[in-house]
C-alpha cells in the first residue's frame, strides 16, 4: 500500500525514481509513466502545491542525484569511446556512488523489497537503448564485443573489448627462433646493450613472425600466443604443424581476412615459419588446446662416439620400444621446472640409417617425453636410455618434430 508520508520523507523525487520504486504498479509503463500513475493513485493533482513539493525535475532529484537526467550524456560518452573500434554488439555497466545506492535501498525498504527496479538497472537499460538507437548495434548481455563501464561520478568510460582468438597450425623451419617472445634476462624486456635494445633475448619468434601482420590489421593493443606444447628452439616443427591460438587484445578492427593475412605471413617468412588452417574460435578454445595431449613422432640425428655395430644399435632401439622409462627433470631445464621423476611410454624407436658414427632415428613417444635425454641418458637421470642400452655415448645433434598424433586421439574419443 502506498503511503504518502513515507514518500515525502525522500522528496523531492523525479517521476522516474518514484515510478522505478514501484515496478509492479502499472503493467507496460516506463518508470516516468509509472510515476504519474502513482500520483493518480495518491490523488495528487497536477500543479498542486503537494506535487510541486513532492516531484522535482530529474536534475534536482534527491534519490538519483540527477543521474537519470544524465543518460543522454552517458550515451554520448559511450558512443565516443566506441568510435575507434569496429564492434557489432555491446553491454552497458555503471558505477554509482555508494551514498546514492544507500539512499535508494532505504527508499525501497519503506515499501517492501523487490517491488521495483534498481537505479543501476535503469541506467544500464536506458543508456543501452539510447546507444542502440544512435548506432544500430546490438545490445547483448552474453559475450558482447564490448562492455562499457561508466563511472557516473567522474564521467569516465572504462571500455573492455573482447579479444579475437584465431586458431591455426604452425610449421617452424628456422632453428634459431623460440615459439614465443623471450624477454632479455638482463633488462627484463626494457632494452639494453646485451639485447641490442630490443628487450628480447631472440630478435624473432614464431609468435612475433605470425602475429605481426595480424596486429597491424587489427590495431590491437597486445598479442598473446597459446601453443599446444612447444618444441626446443633449435628443433624444427614439420608435418601438419603444431596447433596454436593467437589472441589479439583490444582490437580496433574485428573484420579480418584470415586467408589474406595468413598468406602474407607465409610469403614474408618463407623457409622460417608458416601458418595454416586459420579460423576464428571462442576464448574457451585456449583452455582446450592447453589441456590437449597426444603422442608425438620425432626424427633425430644422433652422434655416437663409441664404435658399435648397426646390429647393436638396432637391438638397443628395439629394447627401448614399447618401454616405460623414468625421466627425472633434465639438467638443462631444472632451473625453471620442478625436480620430479615422470614415467613416459616410448612407443617405438626405428633406426633409419647409421653411417660414420651418425644415426638417424624416428621415435614415437608419449607427450612430455624429453627426447634428447631419452637418447643421452642425462647422466642417469633418464632410465633406461638409448645410451645405456647400447653402452655408448649418444648425443642428439638435430631434432625435428614430425607429427602430433591428434587425429588418432580424436578417433579414440569418437
Amino acid at each position: 500500500m502506498l503511503e504518502l508520508n513515507k514518500i515525502e520523507e525522500f522528496a523531492p523525487l523525479c517521476l522516474s525514481c518514484l515510478g522505478r520504486a514501484f515496478g509492479k504498479v502499472g503493467f507496460g509503463l516506463d518508470n516516468r509513466e509509472r510515476g504519474l500513475e502513482i500520483l493518480n493513485q495518491l490523488e495528487i493533482k497536477e500543479g498542486s502545491n503537494l506535487q510541486e513539493r513532492l516531484i522535482a525535475q530529474e536534475i534536482d532529484c534527491s534519490l538519483c542525484d540527477g543521474l537519470i537526467s544524465e543518460i543522454s550524456n552517458f550515451r554520448d560518452l559511450v558512443i565516443d569511446s566506441f568510435s575507434d573500434f569496429s564492434i557489432s554488439s555491446f553491454k552497458i555497466g555503471t558505477v554509482v556512488d555508494k551514498d546514492i545506492l544507500s539512499r535508494e535501498i532505504e527508499f525501497q525498504l519503506q515499501f517492501g523489497e523487490n517491488t521495483g527496479e534498481a537505479l543501476k538497472s535503469q541506467l544500464n537499460r536506458e543508456i543501452g537503448i539510447s546507444v542502440y538507437k544512435k548506432l544500430g548495434i546490438e545490445a547483448k548481455m552474453d559475450n558482447p564485443d564490448a562492455v562499457a563501464i561508466i563511472d557516473t561520478g567522474y564521467d569516465i568510460v572504462n571500455l573492455e573489448i573482447k579479444s579475437l582468438f584465431i586458431e591455426g597450425n604452425y610449421n617452424k623451419y628456422d632453428r634459431t627462433v623460440p615459439q614465443t617472445r623471450w624477454p632479455c634476462h638482463s633488462c627484463r624486456g626494457v632494452g639494453c646493450a646485451k639485447c641490442n635494445n630490443t628487450g628480447q633475448l631472440y630478435p624473432d619468434s614464431v609468435q612475433s613472425l605470425i602475429a605481426h601482420p595480424f596486429t597491424i590489421e587489427s590495431s590491437c593493443s597486445e598479442d598473446l600466443f597459446h601453443g599446444m606444447g612447444r618444441e626446443d628452439i633449435d628443433a624444427a616443427m614439420l608435418g601438419d604443424g603444431r596447433p596454436f591460438v593467437l589472441e589479439l587484445r583490444m582490437p580496433k578492427n574485428r573484420d579480418l581476412d584470415l586467408q589474406k593475412i595468413g598468406k602474407k605471413v607465409n610469403v614474408d617468412n618463407k623457409d622460417r615459419v608458416q601458418a595454416s588452417e586459420l579460423k576464428f574460435v571462442p576464448r574457451s578454445r585456449v583452455a582446450e588446446l592447453k589441456n590437449t595431449v597426444c603422442d608425438k613422432t620425432y626424427r633425430v640425428d644422433v652422434s655416437i662416439s663409441d664404435e658399435i655395430s648397426i646390429e647393436s644399435l638396432k637391438k638397443g632401439a628395439q629394447r627401448l620400444s614399447s618401454t616405460v622409462i623414468e625421466q627425472r627433470t633434465p639438467t638443462r631445464v631444472s632451473h625453471r621446472r620442478a625436480d620430479l621423476v615422470r614415467p613416459r611410454l616410448v612407443n617405438s624407436v626405428d633406426v633409419v640409417s647409421f653411417v660414420d658414427g651418425m644415426a638417424e632415428l624416428v621415435i614415437r613417444a608419449q607427450h612430455g617425453t624429453y627426447i634428447r635425454e631419452l637418447v643421452s641418458g642425462d647422466d642417469g637421470r633418464t632410465v633406461p636410455s638409448l645410451a645405456s642400452l647400447i653402452d655408448a655415448k649418444c648425443k642428439v645433434e638435430v631434432l625435428d618434430v614430425l607429427n602430433l598424433h591428434l587425429q588418432e586421439k580424436e578417433e579414440k574419443n569418437d
